[in-house]
């Protein structure tokens, strides 16, 4: 059985933990590459899994769903189902593809009959406006398609993973969008499945030229280790994980790098002293006077009064005039002095 239908739903399942910007990528790659054959994207779906799918790190569906949320902020034409994770337990890929192919079909059917309306929020506004009642000859039909990556085709292969009636269902009734990753051969694995060699034309390969080996597991580790993540994930996915202490960072929600990280940045964006003037600087409970009069050169020596002060490091520029100078104390805050104009 071949799909025909051009009006195409991709369809995301998986943990999402968390949701990375890979995950999203792998929508606007695809999307390109249907688009350059002629297909009609109508929209993108994303459905976590169950929490009683049995797997190490898993976080409560109520936080993922949270985080997808916020990552989708990025990519409104996708939309977070949260129908998957509300079923008594696990449920097969199959049925979660079958679901939200009914579902769509009877919004669809509601649209064009008049008929009780019924939620239509999985698709955009403006596919659903654009279903013209009176045009007999409108294709409305809409295609769900698994989107997944080069490792869930190759999974397909994982004795006991996966029944052989729900793959041969889901590349036959569906039909699969793979997004290949470096080092992955999803063209060579098909023709060594009987299964998805026999349904090969449902099955549409997306090369990702711009490499990019982002995952889950690794953004955690880098989480419980406290490093960094940035570019990686979503700033507001981000702000989420360290505000609920998800993946071990409740023990890192007040580290030293943040405190510097947010002391750096109110003392960069605060107003400059004025000229001639004696300024004072609190640091460690101790007084920091400096003098800084405007008539003595660049390289004559300035004398600051920092005996009581715990100051480890004071930035200096000998040879040209320095505009800022930053004083580092031991409990690691950083205090900005400006109109500096050497500091020795």
């Amino acid at each position: 059985m071949f799909l025909d239908n051009k009006n195409i739903i991709l369809m995301s399942t998986g943990s999402f933990n968390p949701p990375t910007n890979m995950h999203l990528r792998m929508f606007e790659i695809a999307r390109d590459h249907l688009n350059r054959l002629g297909l009609t994207i109508c929209g993108g779906l994303i459905s976590p899994t169950h929490d009683l799918y049995k797997k190490k790190d898993l976080a409560p569906s109520l936080h993922r769903c949270a985080m997808i949320e916020q990552a989708l902020v990025a990519l409104p034409w996708v939309k977070l189902s949260d129908w998957e994770v509300k079923q008594n337990g696990w449920t097969r890929t199959r049925q979660v593809l079958q679901y939200h192919q009914n579902h769509l079909n009877m919004i669809i059917t509601s649209r064009l009959n008049g008929s009780i309306k019924i939620d239509t929020s999985l698709l955009p506004v403006q596919f659903i406006e654009n279903l013209n009642v009176s045009d007999s000859n409108q294709n409305t039909a809409v295609n769900v398609r698994l989107l997944c990556g080069a490792d869930l085709l190759e999974s397909f292969a994982v004795p006991g993973l996966w029944n052989d009636d729900d793959i041969e269902a889901i590349v036959r009734d569906y039909g699969l969008v793979v997004v290949s990753r470096s080092g992955s051969n999803p063209h060579k694995f098909i023709y060594e499945s009987n299964i998805l060699t026999k349904y090969m034309a449902n099955i549409i390969v997306v090369t990702e030229w711009i490499t990019n080996e982002v995952s889950s597991t690794k953004v955690r580790r880098a989480l419980s280790r406290n490093e960094s993540v940035k570019f990686l994930i979503s700033e507001l996915v981000e702000s989420y994980i360290k505000e609920h202490g998800l993946y071990e960072t409740l023990n890192h929600k007040y580290s030293n790098n943040d405190k510097l990280d947010v002391n750096l940045k109110s003392a960069l964006m605060s107003s400059s002293p004025s000229n001639k003037t004696l300024k004072k600087y609190q640091m460690d409970d101790k007084k920091l006077n400096i003098d800084e009069p405007d008539n003595l050169q660049c390289n004559e020596k300035r004398v600051i009064n920092c005996k009581n002060s715990k100051v480890r490091n004071v930035a200096e520029s000998k040879e040209n005039c320095s505009k800022v100078a930053i004083l580092v104390s031991e409990n690691g805050i950083i205090e900005v002095i400006s109109d500096m104009e050497t500091m020795v």
